[in-house]
């Protein structure tokens, strides 16, 4: 098989099959296990292996960091209670604020900690903006996290292994003029 169709293929399995897997425990167990901040992560897995981001200490505590920026931007700046975005359908000043400085601190943290994975953030933005804040949250947000990475590494090394690494930056195809 080609590897352009070889990669369709993988992908197209790979990342529906971790989709699929996290959404089936999480229905299992009756807990919200994929979120919309999984997403990437499962691309960079599957479609971006070589990415230091791809690696599970990344995944990891990137996430577990975007997690606790997230909780600790709500209580910072008192934003609990302030109406949740997608059910107030704009964002309030106060979860304005605490989405900023929950990104702030997710990027600090990570590039701290050597632990940068670009779809933390959207974990951040997911407790900040109120969409996943409670205790039960967090809770879902660690298991689909661990949940995908348990899954993923293993793609993660097949697709290493037996495939052709493509760098996203150089890569493209060029603009037309």
């Amino acid at each position: 098989m080609k590897t352009k169709h070889k990669d369709m293929l993988w992908a197209t399995a790979g990342e529906a099959g971790m989709v699929l897997a996290a959404g089936g425990v999480g229905w299992a167990a009756h807990q919200p296990f994929i979120f919309a901040s999984l997403g990437p992560t499962i691309y960079e897995l599957v479609e971006q292996p070589q990415l230091r981001s791809a690696r599970t200490y990344n995944i990891i505590v990137g996430h577990l960091l975007a997690l606790g920026s997230g909780f600790f931007a709500l209580w910072l700046l008192n934003a609990w209670s302030a109406p949740h975005v997608l059910s107030a359908g704009l964002v309030s000043a106060p979860r304005l604020w605490a989405a900023a400085l929950a990104s702030a601190l997710t990027v600090v943290s990570a590039l701290a900690m050597k632990a940068s994975q670009p779809a933390a953030l959207s974990t951040a933005l997911l407790v900040a903006l109120g969409s996943m804040q409670t205790g039960r949250d967090a809770g879902a947000i660690i298991a689909g996290i661990c949940l995908v990475t348990l899954i993923g590494q293993p793609v993660r090394h097949i697709r290493l292994r037996e495939t052709q690494l493509r760098n996203p930056l150089i890569d493209q195809p060029p603009y037309p003029k």
